[in-house]
This record gives C-alpha cells, sequence and structure tokens, in this order.
C-alpha cells in the first residue's frame, strides 16, 4: 500500500503544480505577437492540459479512491479533503473553457478568471496539506453516521438513513 501512497503523492503534486504552470502559461497570451507566437503558446497550453495535467489528475483521483476502499480512511477530515480535491476538479475543467475560449485568435484573456483560478488551486492544495498533515479532530456529528460506517449500501432497508428509503403512500 505504501507504493500506492506514493503514486497519489506524486500525482497530486505533478498536478497541482501543472495548474500553476498551465495558469503562467496562459498569462503569455498577453505576450502573443504574430501567428507564430499563438501557434506557439497555444501547442505549449494544449500539451500541458492534456499531457501533464489531465493525466495526474485522473491518477491522483482513481489512485486516492482506492486509497480510500484500502486504507481506513472514513475520518471527518477525509470528507473535507475530498471537497477540497472537488475543488481542485472544478479548477480542471474550468481551465479547460479557458483553453477553449483562447484556441481563436483575437480572443480576449480572462485575467480575471485566470486570477480566481490560481486562487482557487492555492487554497484547495493548502488545504488538503493541512488536512493530511495534521489530521484534525473534526466532530464525527458534522458528518452525517451513514457516512462513516461502511456497508450502508448494503444494510437492510429498516437500518437505511431516511434519505435512501423508498417513500410510501403516493
Amino acid at each position: 500500500m505504501l507504493w500506492l501512497k506514493f503514486i497519489h503523492i506524486g500525482a497530486i503534486a505533478i498536478w497541482i503544480a501543472g495548474l500553476f504552470y498551465l495558469s503562467s502559461l496562459l498569462a503569455g497570451h498577453d505576450t502573443v505577437r504574430d501567428r507564430q507566437d499563438f501557434a506557439r503558446i497555444r501547442m505549449a497550453s494544449r500539451f500541458a492540459y492534456m499531457g501533464l495535467v489531465s493525466p495526474a489528475g485522473f491518477v491522483a483521483v482513481g489512485s486516492g479512491t482506492v486509497l480510500l476502499f484500502v486504507a481506513d480512511a472514513l475520518h471527518p477530515w477525509m470528507f473535507a479533503k475530498l471537497a477540497a480535491v472537488t475543488l481542485l476538479v472544478i479548477v480542471h475543467v474550468q481551465y479547460a473553457y479557458v483553453l477553449t475560449h483562447l484556441a481563436e485568435e483575437g480572443a480576449k484573456q480572462p485575467t480575471l478568471r485566470i486570477r480566481l483560478l490560481v486562487g482557487a488551486t492555492a487554497v484547495s492544495a493548502l488545504a488538503i496539506l493541512a488536512l493530511v498533515l495534521a489530521k484534525p479532530p473534526i466532530a464525527s456529528d458534522v458528518v452525517p453516521d451513514w457516512l462513516t460506517r461502511p456497508g450502508f449500501l448494503t444494510a437492510p432497508a429498516d437500518r437505511a438513513p431516511a434519505l435512501l428509503q423508498p417513500r410510501t403512500g403516493y
């Protein structure tokens, strides 16, 4: 299991570093002087997104999902970490929108959006790092009991949470 953690940590590091690198590449769209500069920056940003950042994100999320199942990870701080990872996924998808927008020559650079994405990446990365290293004691009543109990999907219907029980009396 140690090798899986190594893969997960490495993929997270590449993913987050790639998101920061992508923002600096996209900032280079302001310096475009001719078609050759545009093509160079476009190819570099597309390669960074499709060849580096996206695969690292998939490996990070995939290995993290496997770690959830093989390790004892159903702690309240883990749900906060998963919320921070969800923010990273949203940032990742937003970069795809920015890349699509900037694919057209003469497109106006969304500077504010890129700055917000950099900020969201930094906040998410720091939150993940703080939660994983500190493993803070979060009150267990913050998270519903059925989320912290393995096997709730296979539990008998009378023990299932109210949200998951079928409605009767239509």
